[in-house]
């Protein structure tokens, strides 16, 4: 079980093209069996509003698979869900 991790992550569309940056905190779910979190970049980036499959890299360069589900806005930064696809990058 990986330890939880919180902080800057780099955020990639499927192809490698990074897309945004933004503060991710990502955890191991027991109950769901993967990882999930929270992700909060700017309003107005690529990935605000969107459901997207993306990949989350952290500063030393672990990279996972995520799923991103839109949560809301609260002033300028926007929140997204992140559910784990696979080996967490944490």
């Amino acid at each position: 079980m990986a330890e939880p991790y919180e902080g800057p992550v780099r955020v990639r569309g499927s192809d490698g093209v990074l897309l945004t940056t933004g503060t991710a905190s990502l955890e191991w779910d027991e109950e769901m069996g993967n990882w999930t979190g929270l992700l909060q970049t700017l309003e107005g980036t690529a990935v605000a509003g969107k459901a997207l499959v993306v990949q989350l890299e952290t500063p030393d360069g672990e990279v996972g698979t995520a799923q991103l589900t839109p949560q809301g806005e609260a002033g300028e930064y926007y929140t997204s869900s992140v559910t784990g696809l696979g080996p967490p990058p944490f």
